[in-house]
């Protein structure tokens, strides 16, 4: 009998031990602010973001911040599955999920015109961030080197042009920064990323 209590006390120190790592895993996965990776959403791997899925994520993100007594500012504005699904097939693609995001950003940055643009801090600001179309230039989906020293300086001659300041271009992210996957040419979904990492 005795051991049978202990196997039954055991097996409840166990449970409560594996509760305890699934928290902090879920702690480990979920950043306490900025956007979700597309892969943390896409919890059975299939490539797209169910409702559900999205739903789900977004609810431990919310408990979690809650059980770490933290602020729950901009709760209110996560944004509904619907908003994001542009297509409305009912799933989100990597690309919906960013545009989405970067868009989340920009309302809640809202008035205060913070946020560095792909032109480096203080140029793009805010709202005016440069679009993917404002780099392909030949349209074929993706942006290389030469296209994005193009863009750039087309950028800089309309900027002086009109008397605008061109504070902070030396700040400008390398081509290898934004080409995380090294392929030699920046995809859209790469571009996005970056954009969201430099409005946090």
């Amino acid at each position: 009998m005795k051991n049978i209590v202990k196997i039954f006390k055991l097996s409840l120190v166990v449970a409560g031990s594996l509760s305890a790592l699934t928290s902090a895993v879920v702690a480990q996965e979920l950043p306490n602010r900025g956007p979700i990776e597309f892969s943390t959403y896409d919890t059975n791997k299939d490539g797209f973001i169910s409702e559900k899925e999205f739903k789900e994520i977004q609810e431990k993100r919310i408990a979690q911040k809650e059980s770490a007594g933290m602020p729950m500012r901009n709760a209110g504005n996560a944004g509904e599955f619907a908003m994001f699904d542009t297509n409305k097939d009912g799933k989100l693609t990597e690309i919906e999920l960013l545009k989405g995001q970067n868009k989340q950003m920009q309302n809640n940055q809202g008035n205060r015109g913070m946020g560095q643009g792909m032109m480096g801090q203080g140029m793009g600001q805010g709202f005016n961030m440069p679009n993917f179309e404002d780099f392909d230039l030949n349209k074929d989906g993706v942006i290389s080197a030469k296209e994005m020293d193009e863009a750039r300086e087309k950028r800089m001659d309309e900027k002086s042009s009109e008397g605008r300041m061109m504070k902070n271009m030396g700040n400008q992210p390398p081509f290898s920064e934004i080409d995380t996957n090294k392929d030699g040419n920046i995809s859209k979904e790469e571009f996005l990323a970056h954009q969201m990492k430099q409005r946090q």
